[in-house]
């Protein structure tokens, strides 16, 4: 029975080590700092989701000219990084 426990002793610690290895930690400047919007948003070019404070966000403000209204609207997108963004104005598809 002793041998018994000491092998699952043994497995868990080894599993232990190689899921540390394996999977280790994200670097602090990866994680969400003070002040960070962490909500999720889906980009606007491939529909994938991230939190916001990962990826680029662009913000269009349209004048009363371009619209029928007279106030300023603004438009925001959303994009997971600069690659989609400047291949969504380019007018490019997601593949």
């Amino acid at each position: 029975m002793l041998a018994a426990i000491i092998v699952i002793i043994i497995i868990w610690l080894s599993m232990w080590g190689f899921y540390k290895f394996m999977y280790p930690r994200a670097p602090k400047s990866m994680m969400p700092k003070e002040g960070d919007i962490t909500t999720p948003r889906h980009c606007d070019f491939c529909g994938n989701s991230l939190a916001e404070y990962r990826g680029v966000l662009e913000i269009k403000t349209t004048s009363a000219a371009d619209n029928a209204t007279e106030d300023e609207s603004q438009k925001e997108l959303f994009f997971c990084n600069y690659e989609h963004q400047a291949n969504f104005h380019a007018g490019k598809k997601y593949q």
